[in-house]
């Protein structure tokens, strides 16, 4: 009886996990103004793998400023480097239409290879993609920094990192920590 109720604890646990990994990704892209439909790539980006090895990352800048502690920030570290890029399907996010990586035109390319590529993605898909990083979360579980972008030409997109605090059980973007615009 007992193997059954850990068992059982384990699972909720899981399944509480996979919910809160699933509203995260909804507040996130909805952050990024995504539709309900999306165009998302199905690898797993990951603009923080850097801050793993490094001493002085955005990531000290939230403990600075007081939205995470020093061990949320060893906690993250651990996650990022036992990631894995591990790719999302279309059973995983609610509402994304998933493009392969290999369908994406390469951000390494020339300008004039860089505009074939994508008149080439716009003639198959009619619109851009999301890259959506997993999240990191604190150790308490209740704050989460996730990479997030939106890929539309070779002169066209956004993105960026945004904190994330789980506030009355809804995640709310609360700090944007870095951003890009092309």
């Amino acid at each position: 009886m007992k193997k059954y109720i850990l068992l059982f604890g384990v699972l909720a646990n899981i399944i509480s996990y996979a919910q809160s990994r699933s509203d995260l990704f909804r507040a996130a892209v909805s952050n990024a103004s995504a539709s309900d439909t999306f165009m998302l790539r199905d690898s797993v980006l990951c603009y923080f793998t850097g801050d793993a090895d490094s001493d002085s990352s955005f990531l000290y800048d939230l403990v600075r400023e007081k939205f995470i502690t020093n061990d949320d920030v060893v906690f993250m570290r651990s996650q990022l480097k036992n990631d894995q890029k591990t790719l999302w399907s279309k059973d995983s996010i609610a509402g994304a239409v998933i493009v392969p990586s290999a369908q994406c035109p390469s951000n390494a390319l020339s300008a004039k290879k860089a505009a074939k590529a994508w008149k080439s993605y716009f003639k198959s898909h009619q619109k851009g993609f999301y890259e959506v990083g997993k999240p990191l979360f604190s150790k308490d579980g209740n704050s989460a920094v996730i990479y997030t972008s939106f890929q539309c030409g070779a002169k066209c997109g956004n993105g960026g990192a945004t904190l994330f605090q789980k506030k009355n059980g809804k995640w709310v973007a609360v700090k944007h920590i870095y951003s890009w615009r092309k």
